[in-house]
């Protein structure tokens, strides 16, 4: 007789509270190379966008809150990591909850929109159960932001070959650094026709897909002025492919 061989999925969510705990000042230094974007293209257009009470799902240190809060929108952020959310709060001051995104402690539709910017695909193997949470809050929208499964563009796929030289470089130079954030193990890059599969199933019509074709070596801030910046950020949006997806879904 043969044996059923049943496969458990991993749940990540301890893993992540302790990388994220451990490394969130880093963090917060990491995540200023997707300022220009969220506050030209992301959260700042969400928010233009969108009315009523916004959910930061998955908020970490406060990147896409800060630009909804910059836009005029009325925020509430929640996540897994205690250390995330002080500084999130500290540096913005808006209402901040310690919290499982797998159980979110809100009714159904208390927010209008929920926005998620580089969370799921922390919860690569919980996907449709986060999707279902985000979907159960979301009133009349929803926004996200992840790594995108599809190849960006030729001269980019050049330059994050270097750069991923230059990460290894510094990941061996610093690999005891006490408090230095590194990437998850379980991260996976999202392919778009997966998430809007799912955010259709929870009843939302997809209206967006557009793909960032994001250079990470954007803290050239210092040597470029940031209206270059946004052009160059600009020229390189794309309908077909790219390294980020950004997906927005209007519930039918």
């Amino acid at each position: 007789m043969n044996k059923l061989h049943i496969k458990t999925l991993p749940d990540t969510r301890s893993y992540e509270k302790g990388l994220h705990e451990a490394g969130a000042e880093e963090y917060e230094k990491g995540v200023s190379e997707w300022a220009l974007e969220h506050r030209y293209f992301i959260a700042g257009q969400w928010g233009r966008r969108f009315r009523g009470l916004f959910l930061d799902y998955g908020c970490g240190t406060g990147l896409v809150a800060r630009n909804l809060v910059d836009a005029g929108r009325e925020v509430v952020g929640i996540d897994i990591s205690r250390a995330m959310c002080e500084i999130a709060k500290r540096k913005i001051g808006f209402e901040v909850v310690v919290g499982d995104c797998l159980n979110l402690p809100f009714r159904d539709q208390a927010f209008g929109v929920v926005c998620a910017s580089g969370v799921l695909h922390h919860l690569p193997h919980q996907l449709e159960r986060a999707l279902s949470e985000i979907g159960r809050c979301a009133k009349q929208a929803i926004c996200l932001v992840e790594p995108s499964a599809t190849p960006p563009v030729f001269i980019l796929r050049v330059i994050l070959f270097f750069y991923k030289i230059y990460k290894w470089v510094l990941d061996r130079l610093y690999a005891n650094l006490i408090g230095k954030y590194t990437y998850s193990i379980f991260e996976r890059p999202l392919h778009h026709e997966k998430l809007s599969q799912i955010c259709k199933k929870e009843g939302f019509q997809v209206s967006q897909v557009r793909f960032f074709n994001h250079i990470p070596l954007a803290r050239t801030r210092t040597f470029f002025p940031e209206n270059l910046r946004r052009h160059l950020v600009e020229s390189m949006l794309s309908s077909a492919n790219g390294t980020d997806v950004e997906i927005i879904a209007k519930r039918y």
